[in-house]
C-alpha cells in the first residue's frame, strides 16, 4: 500500500515534525484524517502476493536490515517498481531499497493484528544526529566505529509493538516492624525491643502498563525508554508509517501478562509499605495480591534503533524514545584511546613535576 500525492503523484511520507503527511517532492502536506481523500491507497493483489518465504526465493538477507535471522524473511513486491523486498515476517512497513519507496504492508496489519492505537513520532532524524551528537560526547573514549558519521545512516525509525495492560490489583499484605527504645534506670541502661504485626489492604487501579509484544526486542531496553507521553497516543492509522519501519507482534496478551502483573505487584507492595513507617526493621511475612485484567491495548510506539557488530562481549544496541529523545544503550570504551589518555596525561603531569623541580634547584 503506498501513499500517493494528490497532486504531483508522488510517495508522502509522514513528518514527525509537522505531525502530518508530506509530499517531498512538491511539499504539499496532509492532515492525518485527509488520507483517505489525497492518498491513492493501491491495494495490490494480496491473494498473489502474501509474503513468500525468502529462502524459496533464493535469498538469504533483508533488503531493508529488518532481521539478521534468515528463518524468518519474506519476500512481498513494492507496488512501485516491482521490486522485491526482502523483510521480516512481522514487518508492518518497510521501504523499497532499490526506489526509496515507503511501503505500508497492510496484510501484515489486518485482522487481530492490526493496532489499535499508535504514539506518532515526534523526534525527526535531524534532531536524532543532534541527539547523538551530545550523547556521544558524554562518552570520551567511544570507538571511532560510533562517530556520528560512522552511524547516524544505520540509525532505523520503527514503530515497535506493545500491549498497554489496565489492570486493577486488590489484596493484603501483613509484616513485621521492629523498633527499640533505650533508657536508664538509676546505673542500668535498658534497650526495650518491640515487635508491631501490620495489616495493609487496598485496591490500586494501573493504567496502560507498556510491555513489549516483540520477542527480538530486548525488553531492558525498551523498559528504560520510558515513559512515554500517552496523552499523544491516537487511534491506529497507517497514515503514521510511511517513512519509517514497523513491526507486529509476536507476543501476544497472554504471553506478556504476567510481565505487566509483576510490574503492578511491585508497585503497589510499594505503595503498601510506604505506610509503614517508622519502624526500624520491616519485613513482609505474607502476601496476597489479586490481579484483574480489565483490558490491553495493542499499540505501536516510536523507536530509533543503532545495531552495532563492535565486540560481542558489549552490548550492541542503542535505543532512543522517538517521541522524547531518551536514549538508552551502552558505547563501548575504546581501549587504546583510553590508554593513550592516560599515558599522555601522565607524561604530562611528570613533565609538569620535573619543571617544578627545576625552577626549585633555579632559585637556590
Amino acid at each position: 500500500m503506498e501513499y500517493k500525492c494528490k497532486v504531483c503523484g508522488g510517495e508522502l511520507r509522514f513528518e514527525p515534525e509537522l505531525g502530518k503527511l508530506r509530499c517531498p517532492f512538491c511539499g504539499t502536506e496532509y492532515e492525518m484524517d485527509e488520507y483517505a481523500d489525497h492518498a491513492n491507497l493501491h491495494d495490490h493483489d494480496h491473494d498473489a502476493d502474501q509474503g513468500r518465504k525468502a529462502k524459496d526465493a533464493g535469498f538469504a538477507q533483508a533488503t531493508d536490515d529488518s532481521t539478521d535471522i534468515q528463518e524468518d524473511l519474506v519476500v512481498f513486491s513494492c507496488p512501485h517498481c516491482g521490486a522485491e523486498l526482502v523483510t521480516d515476517k512481522d514487518a508492518i512497513a518497510s521501504k523499497c531499497v532499490f526506489c526509496q519507496t515507503p511501503m505500508v504492508i497492510d496484510q501484515q496489519a489486518s485482522g487481530k493484528f492490526k493496532p489499535q492505537m499508535v504514539i506518532p513520532f515526534e523526534v525527526d532524524k535531524k534532531q536524532i544526529e543532534d541527539l547523538y551528537e551530545q550523547y556521544i560526547q558524554t562518552k570520551p573514549f567511544y570507538p571511532p566505529e560510533y562517530s556520528k558519521a560512522n552511524v547516524i545512516e544505520k540509525i532505523k525509525g520503527i514503530y515497535l509493538p506493545f500491549w498497554m495492560f489496565d489492570l486493577n490489583l486488590s489484596g493484603f499484605i501483613q509484616a513485621q516492624g521492629e523498633r527499640t527504645m533505650t533508657h536508664t534506670i538509676g546505673d542500668w541502661i535498658v534497650t526495650d525491643h518491640f515487635v508491631y504485626q501490620i495489616d495493609r489492604k487496598g485496591k490500586q487501579a494501573f493504567d496502560r502498563i507498556p510491555v513489549i509484544a516483540s520477542s527480538k526486542t530486548p525488553k531492558d531496553a525498551m523498559d528504560a525508554l520510558e515513559p512515554f507521553d500517552y496523552s499523544k497516543m491516537v487511534q491506529y492509522n497507517p497514515g503514521y508509517l510511511p517513512g519509517f519501519l514497523a513491526q507486529r507482534y509476536d507476543l501476544d496478551e497472554r504471553k506478556t501478562f504476567e510481565v505487566s502483573n509483576e510490574r503492578a505487584q511491585v508497585t503497589y507492595q510499594q505503595s503498601m509499605t510506604d505506610t509503614m513507617a517508622g519502624y526500624e526493621m520491616l519485613q513482609i511475612t505474607n502476601a496476597q495480591i489479586k490481579p484483574v485484567l480489565q483490558g490491553a491495548n495493542y499499540t505501536l510506539c516510536p523507536v530509533y534503533l543503532l545495531f552495532m557488530d563492535y565486540d560481542h562481549d558489549e552490548d550492541k544496541l542503542i535505543a532512543i524514545n522517538g517521541q522524547t529523545g531518551k536514549i538508552v544503550g551502552n558505547i563501548p570504551i575504546d581501549k587504546k584511546k583510553r590508554n593513550r589518555y592516560f599515558i599522555t596525561r601522565s607524561l604530562l603531569a611528570c613533565v609538569v613535576i620535573e619543571a617544578l623541580i627545576f625552577a626549585g634547584f633555579m632559585l637556590l
